[in-house]
């Protein structure tokens, strides 16, 4: 099925990408407060499932098609952020652009949009930085919204959360990959195509730079914007998990350089090694010179080891704290496990 001529300008979605701790999930409400815009916590349809498409055989094949409508269904319901609409997968399946899994996400985010009363829906799985030229197939106006973090500050915000790498050396390999991504994509998109949200510039001007991002998206701006805290999307958003608590609070204008305290000098040391280029590039100043670090790239590869088992040691610690705190772990759980039985279901066939 192909896109009628307009559709696409009529509709066109917004994608919020970069790497998570960055303040995504902050922009998204405030977004979301907007009166024509829709963006729902993601599920990570596309993370989650991406891997697993081959699986289900040939999609021209619509029992095998329906199967992966209904097993994505599923993993949204089974969503610790609840969506608060039912799905229906006979009209994901008759709407589907084409048959293949972006198809689904699309045509699962248009149901999203019905059900808000709004004009425009958007999506905050930064994952979807890996999807952009795919995106653009189908919706070769779609709005890219790149959120770019210091990323010593992200290493200090991973070490706390559990939806993503745990300790500074994966977490500074994640975040120099993603960083390439979307300079990549900065460098080949148009600027009505795309538009870069440093956290930081976000918290200092926020108003200066929710009116730019406004008219980036063709939007007029709201004052409800900037009240996104009060927001029952926010309330909810604050409630579910101790990784989103901020999201429900007005902007902490000196929530940045946290790094300088919460890391110790061998952690900065191991990120700026790692990442120094692409610090640089968005003008984030090094603490140690660039010579300290290419010293520290010469022994890290020495110590991987100590990496993964210091990452298992705060993946424990870390799920252990978020289980005793957060809402809807057991839906957390059965997502995970209903994943890994498609992977071993489908993989044995």
């Amino acid at each position: 099925m192909q896109l009628k001529a307009g559709e696409v300008m009529a509709n066109e979605p917004i994608f919020i990408i970069g790497t998570e701790r960055s303040g995504t999930n902050l922009l998204r409400l405030v977004l979301n407060a907007h009166s024509n815009i829709a963006i729902p916590h993601p599920p990570h349809i596309m993370k989650n499932f991406y891997e697993l498409e081959p699986l289900y055989g040939s999609l021209d094949k619509d029992t095998n098609f329906k199967a992966l409508i209904r097993d994505v269904v599923i993993m949204v319901k089974l969503h610790p952020y609840p969506w608060e609409v039912r799905l229906d997968c006979e009209k994901i399946f008759r709407q589907a652009l084409e048959r293949n899994l972006i198809s689904i996400f699309f045509a699962i985010y248009e149901q999203y949009l019905e059900s808000t009363n709004k004009k425009r829906w958007g999506c905050k799985s930064t994952f979807m930085i890996y999807h952009v030229a795919l995106i653009r197939r189908y919706y070769p106006h779609a709005k890219f919204i790149y959120m770019v973090r210091d990323g010593r500050d992200v290493a200090v915000s991973a070490k706390k959360s559990i939806f993503n790498n745990y300790c500074v050396y994966y977490t500074a390999r994640r975040w120099v990959k993603e960083q390439k991504i979307g300079i990549f994509w900065m460098d080949n998109l148009s600027d009505n195509d795309i538009f870069l949200v440093k956290y930081e510039n976000l918290l200092l001007n926020f108003r200066e730079t929710i009116v730019a991002l406004a008219g980036f998206l063709g939007e007029s701006f709201e004052n409800s914007m900037l009240e996104f805290s009060n927001t029952k999307e926010a309330k909810k958003s604050g409630s579910i998990s101790a990784s989103w608590k901020n999201t429900s609070r007005p902007i902490l204008k000196d929530n940045f350089n946290k790094f300088e305290k919460e890391l110790t000098k061998k952690e900065i040391g191991l990120f700026e090694a790692i990442a120094a280029p692409e610090l640089e590039y968005f003008s984030y100043p090094l603490v140690n010179s660039r010579f300290t670090s290419k010293k520290e790239v010469a022994i890290k590869s020495r110590f991987r080891f100590r990496y993964f088992f210091e990452e298992l040691f705060l993946m424990f610690k870390v799920q252990l704290q978020h289980l005793i705190s957060d809402k809807n772990n057991l839906l957390r759980i059965k997502k995970y496990l209903f994943l890994k039985l498609i992977k071993i279901s489908r993989s044995i066939r």
